[in-house]
């Protein structure tokens, strides 16, 4: 708006370099973040409510004052906007410390803490002396006012807000100085009395009336006006002005500093960040007229303080200025008071104290994409993800103890609260509970016998997260062939996808601290927006539209209960990468061929049918800057897959193609962005919506494929030798499957219902054998705790 607030930023600029020399600063405009025209529009709408419309300015200033609602849903609806645009900007420099000088900066960025997970300390700068609640906001660490006066007046705006008083945000240069010598530099002469009219950058308020009250009441008196960047009122108080050489007119002024020590009374309107800089350089500050809305705040609460005069009649002025002149101890007084609060803070002192503030914790509004795994759960199908992890001893005896895997899951992000499922008038939301302690969720089991881990497999993963506990859960199991031990990670689906669950795992080991990082961002799955613009989106929700129903086995549709049965698959991962680049097809279609032709000799097609089984395959949407993201940050490519009799080579060709033409029509975008669609949706019509789209209406089996870690991966000294991702099933279908690309071996899982655990056994073994048969090398169907 006006400069104060760039200001602001420099002084805060200043003061890090000064506590942190070696840090790195970036600035960010947030009007220029919010979109082409927002900052001149914004201003333009500012201006003129101030200098046309005061009187609208200011009802709505205090009906925002007055009405906490009014307060809490426009800084909703702000932060909504600046939030949105903040994310990928603050995804890009990953702070470790945010300051805000502009109040909607500080929406944005609290409107992320609630809606993105925004974890990153930021503290607020409310540069007007008199807190406004739509500055103060209670979900930051910490909000720094101008005065000790100030900080009831903000807690009584916004009740639990972190509010400390500080030093004013001003430059070093403004600080109490030679006074002959700066009036030596401005041509003023020792004795007379010099006041220095100036209303900011931009000039509002009645300029000549403080010029004329101010020249009435001391006939020797000099005035200096500084008119900002208003041209227009600078040339307009020169012609009144004109041939008054007791006055100067001046535009912007560099040096203001040595201007404010010079004088002996500083006069202006707002109490903006000029007010703050005439105190902290000891002057006494007089606010004439002031303008509507919080200038009128400013001068009431700076007026209690005992810093600053009020004259908002015809002539006080002037009358104030021949009583500071008949009694110059008054005067003398005055300037001690300035004096004192000038000195009684530093910048600096509310960086340290920022940086060292306890984190703010707040319930978090769930994404629409994290969100749709709580919608879709249910009693028989429980919407959690995880792996098995088995580790193979090393020569000291090392290995994974509960307090490893404790450990292992204290670094990821989102592990110490709730998951509150939405009602029909709250969305469903992540609170947040300090108290959960990582050790209370693992568990330990001995296997006891041969054989006995895949029935711990096949229980552990059946059995629901407990609701009234945190989302996620561990079990080591001892106790195998060769003192192998195995840690089993299961957590709810909502906290992230197959990529974020895995990469935070694998990352997470050794104690190498939190490996689960939580940009506030979503832009990712704005890839169709943003990377091929909206006629490419419309193309994949028409593609997506047309595919239609699913063919749908008829067995799954009924299936009941939560019980699971696992398989546990290694393949040759060298030798299929190999027969991929043979056949010119990448990884991931490769295995879909695998399973399709898998399936094509055990599944039971309807023979009156079409010959295709529709297996819904999650695509991630992440970029680089987004890898290491909690939360779901994925499409998905429906692939209907040849499940009949057909030549390999025929059907490697027709699932290649089918891939690629999904995946190319920007159908992964497209149902991104049909799953952040249903956000704007009342809680409600969100739930139905995502039970009608996830369900085997729409495909028949869940397949994906996750890229492994290119390192060792460690956990107590013990090398980890495979790691099979688990997904979950959807209503109506009864079987998924999970790869990981990793080093020498593809690690495959394959989830069925515990009636069909027939089939999963037989379609385990035929994956295998149409791998091992593909690579012309043994491929394994792991009996998990003999391992290869």
């Amino acid at each position: 708006m006006g400069e104060g607030h760039n200001a602001a930023g420099r002084a805060l600029h200043a003061a890090a370099q000064c506590v942190w020399p070696s840090c790195r600063i970036e600035w960010l405009d947030v009007l220029e973040v919010m979109g082409a025209g927002s900052g001149p529009l914004f201003r333009r709408v500012y201006v003129t409510s101030v200098q046309r419309l005061p009187w609208l300015y200011d009802a709505f200033y205090r009906a925002v004052r007055r009405y906490r609602w009014l307060a809490v849903a426009s800084k909703r609806v702000i932060g909504a906007w600046a939030g949105r645009r903040l994310a990928p900007h603050l995804d890009r420099i990953r702070p470790d410390l945010v300051l805000s000088t502009y109040p909607m900066a500080s929406s944005g960025l609290e409107w992320l803490r609630r809606h993105r997970g925004w974890d990153v300390p930021t503290g607020a700068w409310v540069s007007d002396f008199a807190p406004h609640p739509s500055w103060v906001h209670a979900d930051l660490e910490m909000n720094l006012v101008m005065h000790q006066i100030a900080v009831a007046a903000a807690v009584a705006g916004v009740p639990g807000a972190r509010v400390l008083a500080t030093a004013p945000p001003v430059d070093s240069c403004f600080r109490p100085g030679d006074r002959a010598g700066a009036r030596r530099r401005w041509q003023v002469p020792a004795g007379v009395f010099l006041a220095v009219v100036t209303c900011g950058s931009l000039g509002f308020g009645r300029v000549d009336r403080s010029v004329r009250e101010l020249l009435d009441a001391d006939t020797a008196a000099m005035v200096i006006v500084v008119a900002g960047r208003n041209a227009p009122l600078r040339r307009r108080l020169a012609e009144r002005l004109a041939g008054q050489n007791r006055v100067r007119v001046l535009g912007w002024v560099e040096d203001m500093a040595a201007l404010m020590v010079a004088a002996d009374v500083v006069v202006t309107n707002a109490g903006g960040l000029t007010a703050l800089e005439a105190l902290a350089c000891g002057r006494p500050l007089i606010m004439h007229y002031p303008i509507a809305g919080h200038g009128r705040a400013n001068a009431e609460l700076m007026a209690r303080a005992g810093l600053a005069a009020v004259c908002a009649r015809p002539g006080e002025l002037a009358e104030l200025v021949r009583r500071l002149r008949e009694q110059p101890s008054w005067l003398a007084q005055w300037e001690a008071a300035a004096l004192g609060y000038a000195r009684s803070h530093l910048v600096e002192d509310g960086l340290l104290a920022l940086a060292s503030a306890p984190r703010v914790e707040v319930d978090r509004v769930l994404s629409s994409a994290d969100a749709l795994y709580l919608h879709v759960q249910t009693a028989e199908v429980p919407q959690h993800v995880g792996a098995v992890m088995m580790f193979e001893p090393v020569s000291d005896g090392s290995a994974p103890t509960p307090a490893d895997v404790a450990g292992l899951l204290a670094g990821l992000s989102g592990l110490a609260g709730r998951l509150r499922p939405a009602t029909l008038l709250r969305r469903a939301r992540w609170s947040v509970d300090g108290t959960v302690d990582p050790r209370t969720m693992i568990e330990q089991v001995s296997a006891g016998h041969a054989g006995a881990l895949t029935e711990i497999i096949d229980d552990f993963f059946a059995r629901p997260l407990d609701a009234a506990r945190p989302p996620a859960t561990a079990l080591l199991v001892t106790g195998l062939p060769d003192d192998r031990r195995a840690v089993l990670v299961k957590l709810h689906h909502s906290l992230g996808d197959g990529v974020a669950v895995l990469r935070a795992l694998l990352a997470g080991t050794e104690g190498a601290g939190r490996s689960w990082a939580t940009p506030p961002s979503r832009s990712l799955t704005r890839t169709g927006l943003r990377d091929g613009g909206a006629v490419r989106l419309l193309r994949g929700l028409w593609v997506l539209a047309r595919a239609g129903r699913a063919n749908g086995i008829e067995s799954d549709r009924h299936s009941s209960g939560p019980a699971r049965h696992y398989e546990l698959m290694r393949l040759r991962g060298r030798s299929l990468r190999a027969a991929a680049r043979a056949v010119a097809v990448t990884d991931t279609e490769l295995l879909i061929t695998i399973f399709a032709e898998a399936a094509s000799r055990v599944l039971a097609v309807d023979p009156a049918g079409p010959a295709t089984l529709r297996l819904m395959v999650p695509w991630s949407l992440r970029g680089t800057q987004t890898a290491r993201a909690s939360g779901n940050c994925a499409g998905a490519v429906p692939v209907d897959l040849p499940v009949g009799p057909m030549a390999w080579g025929d059907r490697v060709a027709v699932v290649r193609a089918a891939v690629r033409a999904r995946a190319g029509s920007a159908v992964p975008e497209a149902a991104g962005f049909v799953v952040r669609a249903f956000g704007v949706l009342p809680p409600g019509l969100q739930s139905a919506a995502a039970r009608a789209v996830y369900r085997s209406t729409w495909f028949d089996a869940i397949g994906s494929v996750l890229p492994g870690p290119r390192w060792q991966v460690r956990l107590g000294g013990a090398l980890l030798s495979a790691a099979y991702p688990v997904l979950p099933l959807a209503t109506g279908v009864g079987l998924s499957w999970g790869a990981i690309t990793w080093g020498e071996w593809i690690a495959v899982c394959l989830t069925g219902t515990a009636g069909s655990a027939g089939r999963t056994r037989a379609l385990a073994s035929a994956i295998v054998t149409v791998a091992a048969d593909l690579a012309a090398t043994p491929a394994e169907l792991s009996t998990p705790d003999e391992g290869p």
